[in-house]
C-alpha cells in the first residue's frame, strides 16, 4: 500500500494540470506569461529546443513496465529545432504617403514555420527596394529612425514601423546572421493634391506657331502625382498682350480656355500659340485652390537690328538674335545709307547667309555705311529662295526653283556695284518671267563688279499683280485700269532702269512709287524740281502684293526738306514684334529709295531712307545726306500669325 501511494505521488508532477484548457487573448507578446508568445491574438507556449528523439525522456520514470507507448513524463521537445528563418508576422494595408505604419512584426521560425525563440539577442537589418523616400522607425509615432531592430534572447519576435513619401510599392526585407531572410510588399498611395506643376519643359517657338504638347500635373505635398475624387476644372491663362490662344489638338485647330481633371486622373494636356513675340507667364489654375505658371517664349515674327560698315571694310556680318529657325521661311528687308557719291562705296547688297547672320558687302571701302535690317519669319505659309546673282550682260537670266504660282510670288532684291557715277549700270529691273526664271535687265549693261542678292518669296496667302511701264520722260507716269485691290492690305515694290546718266545728278534717276488708288499706281521723280528729267527712265517693273487676311498695311507719305535729316511720323498702333516698314523703291542698298530734288551731285544718301519703328504708334525716317527735298512712300506691314 505504501509503495502504491509513493508511486502515485511521484507521478503527479508529470500529469496534466488542466492549464491546457485555458485561453488568454492578447495583441502583443508582453501581455503573455513567461514562455508564451502572442500568436493569432492568443497566448501560446513557445517551443523550446530539446534533446533529439532517441535519448532518454526528460521526465522521471513512471515506474511502469515498458508498454511500447510514450512515457507519461513531460515531452523532451525532440520534434522541435532552433529557429532557421525569418518571417513577417503580419501584413500591412496600403499606406498613404506620410502616414506612419502600424507595427510591422517579424518572427524567428523553425523550418516547419513555427515561431521559435532565439537563444541570444539577434539583430535584424531592415531594407527596402526601392528605398527612395522610405524610413524605418522604432516607435509608433515614427520619430526614432532605425535601420535595425533586435529579437531579444528568449523571444521570437521584433517589430518596427515605416513611413514613405513616394507613391510606390516597395519590397521590405529583413536579414539576420544565421537565418534565412524574409520579404514582404508594402504599397504607398499618393495623398490628396496640394499643388500643380508643369511636367513638360518651357518652350520657345515662333509667333504663330503651334506649341508642343503641354502637360500639367496635380501633386501631393511630397511631389507624387495625385488625383481628386471628383472632377476639377483647370483654367488656362496668359496675359492678353501676348495674344495667346489655347487648343486641344496638336494642329491648334480646336480652341479651349480650360481643361478638366477627371476623377482619378492627375494630368491634363493642351497646346497654345501666340501672336506677339516675347516671354510671358502661362498659368494653370484650379479655382480657389492652387495655381502654377511657366515662362514661355514666343520668337518675334519680325526681328530688327542695326549694323554698319567701317570706312575700311567691304564685308559686314550682322548678327541676328534670336536666330531664325528656318531660312527657307524667312525674308529679309533692309536699308543702307551713307553720305557718299561713289557707288562702289555706297551701293550695298545683303543676304541671309545663316540662321544668325546677315552678310552685307560692297565693292570698295572708303566711307561708313549704316544698315537697318528687318527679317520676317512665319512658321508656315511662307517659302523663300535666297539666290546670289552675278553680272551676265544687259540681261541676266536667273534660274529659280519652280514656284507653284506667279500670282503667289514676289521679289526682293539688292545690289552692289563698282564705278564712280550712279547711273545706268547701277539701276536695273527684276521681273519674274516664269515659274523658274527671273530676268534682271539693264538699259546698257552691268559691269563686272555688279552683284545682287535676290529673294523669291512665295505664299499661298498673297496675290501678286505685276507689270512693266513704258519709258518715263517727264516727272510722272501713271499705271491705271488695274484690277482693284484693298489698299489696307496691299504693298508696292518696284525696280527701274535708266539711261543717259553720264552727268553726276541724282534727281533725274531716282523714283518714288505710290498706290494712288485701288486701281492705279503713280511713279514720280524730282520731288517738285521740274528740271529733273535729263535721264531716261526706260522701264519700271512693279509688283502689287495683296496680303489679304495675312497682313494689314498702312501707307505713309514722307517728306524731308533740306536741311532736315530725320523726323518722326505717326501711324495707327501696330504690334512691333510682327511689323516692318520699308520704302517702295528697291535696288542698290535695299528697299530704301524715294524721289529727290537734289541735282548738284549723285549722292545716293539724299534719296535713300532708313525707317525705324519707334514703339507701336510712330516711326522715324532718316537720311544720311540732308540735301534737297526727298519724298518716300513708306509702307508699314503688320503680319498676322
Amino acid at each position: 500500500m505504501l509503495l502504491v501511494l509513493l508511486a502515485f505521488w511521484a507521478g503527479c508532477d508529470s500529469g496534466p494540470t488542466g492549464a491546457e484548457s485555458r485561453r488568454f487573448a492578447c495583441t502583443e507578446d508582453r501581455e503573455c506569461a513567461g514562455g508564451f508568445v502572442c500568436r493569432a491574438n492568443e497566448c501560446l507556449p513557445e517551443e523550446t529546443p530539446g534533446t533529439p528523439d532517441g535519448g532518454p525522456d526528460a521526465g522521471p520514470p513512471d515506474g511502469g513496465e515498458p508498454d511500447g507507448g510514450p512515457d507519461s513524463g513531460t515531452p523532451d521537445g525532440g520534434d522541435t529545432s532552433l529557429p532557421t528563418r525569418l518571417a513577417f508576422g503580419n501584413s500591412q494595408p496600403p499606406l498613404t504617403v506620410g502616414q506612419c505604419s502600424n507595427a510591422v512584426e517579424v518572427e524567428t521560425r523553425t523550418g516547419t514555420d513555427t515561431a521559435a525563440p532565439v537563444q541570444t539577442a539577434t539583430v535584424l537589418t531592415l531594407s527596402a527596394n526601392p528605398s527612395a523616400g522610405l524610413t524605418f522607425y522604432r516607435d509608433a509615432a515614427c520619430q526614432l529612425p532605425a535601420n535595425s531592430v533586435t529579437v531579444e534572447a528568449g523571444s521570437s519576435r521584433a517589430a518596427f514601423h515605416v513611413r514613405g513619401t513616394v507613391a510606390q510599392t516597395v519590397n521590405l526585407g529583413v536579414v539576420a546572421q544565421g537565418l534565412s531572410n524574409a520579404n514582404q510588399a508594402l504599397t504607398f498611395r499618393a495623398a490628396a493634391p496640394t499643388n500643380l506643376v508643369f511636367v513638360t519643359p518651357a518652350q520657345t517657338l515662333p509667333a504663330g506657331g503651334c506649341s508642343a504638347r503641354v502637360e500639367v500635373e496635380a501633386r501631393d505635398a511630397y511631389g507624387n502625382p495625385a488625383s481628386f475624387p471628383t472632377a476639377r476644372t483647370v483654367l488656362l491663362r496668359a496675359p492678353s498682350s501676348a495674344g495667346v490662344a489655347f487648343f486641344a489638338d496638336p494642329a491648334c485647330q480646336t480652341g479651349l480656355s480650360e481643361q478638366v481633371l477627371a476623377p482619378g486622373a492627375s494630368r491634363v494636356a493642351f497646346y497654345f500659340k501666340g501672336r506677339t513675340g516675347g516671354a510671358f507667364n502661362l498659368s494653370a489654375i484650379v479655382a480657389e485652390q492652387f495655381s502654377v505658371f511657366q515662362r514661355e517664349t514666343l520668337l518675334p515674327m519680325v526681328r530688327t537690328g542695326f549694323c554698319s560698315f567701317s570706312s575700311s571694310s567691304t564685308v559686314e556680318q550682322c548678327r541676328v538674335s534670336p536666330a531664325q529657325l528656318d531660312l527657307s521661311k524667312t525674308m529679309l528687308f533692309f536699308q543702307a545709307n551713307s553720305y557718299n557719291n561713289n557707288p562702289h562705296t555706297s551701293n550695298v547688297r545683303c543676304a541671309l547667309t545663316a540662321r544668325d547672320t546677315i552678310t552685307c558687302s560692297r565693292n570698295d571701302d572708303g566711307s561708313e555705311v549704316d544698315i537697318l535690317w528687318q527679317t520676317v519669319e512665319r512658321p508656315s505659309g511662307l517659302q523663300v529662295q535666297h539666290i546670289p546673282v552675278l553680272c551676265k550682260g544687259a540681261v541676266t537670266q536667273v534660274p529659280v526653283s519652280p514656284v507653284s504660282s506667279l500670282e503667289h510670288t514676289f521679289l526682293l532684291v539688292s545690289a552692289e556695284q563698282g564705278g564712280t557715277t550712279l547711273g545706268d549700270d547701277d539701276f536695273f529691273t527684276a521681273r519674274l518671267v516664269s515659274a523658274n526664271q527671273v530676268d534682271v535687265a539693264f538699259s546698257t549693261a552691268c559691269n563686272s563688279g555688279w552683284k545682287a542678292s535676290l529673294q523669291a518669296v512665295e505664299s499661298p496667302d498673297i496675290h501678286v499683280t505685276r507689270g512693266t511701264t513704258d519709258r518715263m520722260t517727264g516727272t510722272q507716269i501713271t499705271v491705271s485700269g488695274l484690277a482693284p485691290v484693298d489698299l489696307s492690305s496691299t504693298a508696292l515694290l518696284f525696280t527701274h532702269r535708266v539711261s543717259n546718266t553720264d552727268a553726276p545728278v541724282l534727281c533725274d534717276r531716282v523714283l518714288r512709287g505710290e498706290l494712288t488708288s485701288p486701281t492705279t499706281i503713280t511713279f514720280s521723280r524730282g520731288a517738285g524740281n521740274p528740271a529733273c528729267t535729263t535721264a531716261s527712265v526706260d522701264a519700271i517693273s512693279w509688283e502689287r502684293i495683296a496680303f489679304g487676311a495675312s497682313a494689314r498695311t498702312q501707307h505713309i507719305p514722307v517728306t524731308l526738306n533740306a536741311p532736315i535729316e530725320s523726323d518722326d511720323f505717326a501711324i495707327t498702333p501696330v504690334d512691333p514684334t510682327r511689323s516692318l516698314i520699308f520704302a517702295s523703291g528697291q535696288g542698290p542698298s535695299g528697299q530704301a529709295w524715294g524721289e529727290s530734288s537734289y541735282a548738284s551731285d549723285d549722292i545716293a544718301g539724299a534719296a535713300l531712307g532708313v525707317f525705324e519703328l519707334e514703339g507701336d504708334t510712330e516711326f522715324e525716317a532718316s537720311r544720311a545726306a540732308p540735301l534737297g527735298t526727298v519724298r518716300w512712300n513708306t509702307t508699314v506691314v503688320e503680319f498676322e500669325p
